[in-house]
């Protein structure tokens, strides 16, 4: 059965991530997407000088206030790049709100990587975060993120075995659902979930390169099918299938990966896939 799904995100003009890589990819599997942007960019920002910035912080609650008025209800929100304190602040009140409605909370971090927080957040941003990620039914963390949310302060190798762990506290914490990204073995890369107390590996290829929006195209391909109807191991499965066609072609025309994926090559694959 279709949902219809609120994401809150940041919106780059150009650049295939947040709310331009969330919006299609949830309507190929068959959702009404609703994105409330957190700020208004020219284009994403990795690896590019002189981009434009909106801020939209002061539209957020009284979009969602004015969509209730109308009736409008979700069955699931989806949060990913926020950026701000006052946009986290909002996304809680609004997850709060649709979590006493009913509504699916699901939680990309999407606030460090390689070991350490964006250069542009510190340490009570990232405890705002965690209070988010609280409210949530569903956390998405990468595994920087995933170490983080388990208040380990060491540095591990996403291997098996670390996630395990990660997976394993998070377990201890309150965790019910989570999909741990970015974890590695023999050449391949994908995801570990834990849900029903039951932790397991999706993989396919690794790849070398830095990919920019992969991370977004995971979350959304994921909670798209897992809101279709499929279980949470299908979905993380298909989810890391996807980016892995997303990246193949994308390589192979040679495009600048600054501006992301080209996701429209490999959506037909989420289209009517159970």
């Amino acid at each position: 059965m279709n949902k219809r799904i609120l994401t809150i995100q940041d919106y780059s003009s150009v650049g295939r991530c947040s709310l331009t890589a969330a919006l299609p990819i949830l309507c190929a599997c068959g959702h009404d997407a609703v994105g409330l942007p957190t700020a208004l960019l020219s284009t994403q920002t990795y690896g590019i000088e002189g981009f434009t910035y909106t801020d939209l912080a002061l539209n957020m609650l009284p979009s969602y206030e004015h969509w209730n008025k109308l009736g409008i209800s979700f069955d699931c929100l989806y949060t990913g790049f926020l950026g701000s304190m006052e946009t986290v602040d909002a996304a809680i009140k609004i997850a709060t709100d649709m979590k006493a409605r009913g509504a699916v909370i699901a939680v990309d971090p999407a606030m460090a990587e390689n070991g350490s927080l964006y250069k542009i957040f510190d340490n009570a941003y990232r405890d705002r975060m965690f209070e988010l990620c609280r409210i949530a039914d569903i956390v998405m963390p990468n595994f920087t993120e995933g170490r983080m949310l388990a208040d380990l302060d060491m540095s591990l190798e996403p291997n098996e075995a670390n996630a395990r762990m990660i997976l394993n506290i998070l377990r201890h914490k309150g965790y019910k659902r989570v999909l741990l990204s970015g974890v590695t073995g023999d050449g391949v890369q994908g995801t570990a979930t834990l849900a029903g107390g039951k932790i397991a590996f999706q993989y396919n290829t690794n790849f070398e390169a830095y990919i920019h929006g992969a991370g977004d195209c995971l979350s959304s391909a994921f909670i798209g099918k897992l809101m279709a109807g499929m279980s949470f191991e299908r979905a993380a499965q298909c989810a890391v299938d996807f980016c892995k066609a997303c990246i193949e072609v994308s390589l192979k025309e040679k495009t600048d990966l600054r501006f992301g994926l080209l996701i429209e090559r490999a959506v037909p694959m989420l289209v009517d896939k159970r």
